[in-house]
């Protein structure tokens, strides 16, 4: 069964900013969010897992905001509200459409005018793994329609046992699609390392490793035996300690991965920049904690 919401719906965000989408990965963990991109509850992120020894999930990437450079002009494609009533970006106003298939969440955007292109998203988790996957896509028209789901794929079944990095890496790189026209595209993931019903406050200090591949030649990865190949780009993020007795070598840390199409040129730059007083609007109506910073 196929849910769809149309332009009329998208563009309002009181419409969109009620609706969420959840997808699971049958471990406990999970991604959810708004149809705006809102994050309107503590819970919401796009990776909610159990790390080994935890008792309660935790939240590791909360979202991914989009910018795209088509046609010498910047669209933003995320949507946040802070505590004092910002609304910065305001990306849901390109969004076309959006879907569910298969219980999967797609969204479409418009980017441009007559002659613009629609970029769709989609995102999904593997059964059995703590990993979202998060694809985009340029369609010619709004109209562009492809029935073969990454999800569904059966080479998706069998796997390396070199570890979730390097399978992750290999199965992305099957579902890239080659991008008709040229744009250039910035994704911004907002991470945090929480117990997923408790909100972060302040700076910590989280170690962000960048993981080395083809194209760089870079060494920063030898000590994981681990080198991504061309087109792929990432890092692996270790969260701070906690309390005294705690060390960073003694919690879990993920990984983020980019991966372009055969003509793309990948690059991850390690930033450090935070983001103060983001409001869940949902908690602060019923009272609960509702800022976090990530």
């Amino acid at each position: 069964m196929t849910i769809k919401l149309d332009r009329s719906i998208c563009c309002d965000l009181n419409e969109t900013i009620s609706r969420e989408w959840l997808v699971t990965n049958g471990l406990g963990g999970y991604a959810a969010g708004t149809v705006a991109g809102v994050l309107t509850r503590m819970q919401h992120g796009l990776l909610v897992a159990r790390p080994p020894d935890a008792i309660i999930p935790q939240l590791l990437l909360a979202k991914i905001d989009e910018e795209v450079i088509f046609d010498q002009r910047t669209y933003h494609l995320g949507t946040n509200e802070y505590r004092d009533g910002t609304l910065n970006p305001a990306g849901f106003v390109h969004l076309e459409t959006f879907r569910l298939e298969d219980g999967f969440p797609v969204f479409t955007y418009h980017l441009g005018g007559i002659n613009g292109i629609m970029l769709e998203k989609r995102i999904w988790m593997e059964y059995g793994c703590n990993t979202t996957y998060i694809q985009y896509r340029v369609l010619r028209t709004a109209s562009t329609e492809d029935n073969s789901y990454p999800w569904n794929n059966p080479s998706g079944q069998t796997g390396s046992n070199s570890g979730p990095l390097r399978r992750a890496s290999g199965r992305l790189q099957e579902y890239v699609a080659t991008a008709p026209r040229a744009l250039i595209l910035t994704l911004l993931p907002f991470s945090g390392y929480r117990p997923y019903n408790t909100s972060q406050q302040g700076e910590k200090q989280y170690q962000v490793r960048v993981l080395s591949n083809a194209e760089t030649g870079d060494d920063a990865t030898s000590s994981m035996e681990l080198a991504l190949p061309r087109g792929v780009a990432g890092c692996t993020i270790h969260p701070p300690a906690k309390g005294r007795l705690a060390s960073a070598q003694s919690l879990h840390p993920y990984h983020l991965l980019a991966v372009g199409h055969a003509d793309s040129r990948v690059t991850f730059i390690p930033t450090g920049v935070w983001y103060w007083n983001f409001v869940h609007r949902h908690d602060t109506n019923t009272g609960q904690q509702a800022s976090d910073d990530l």
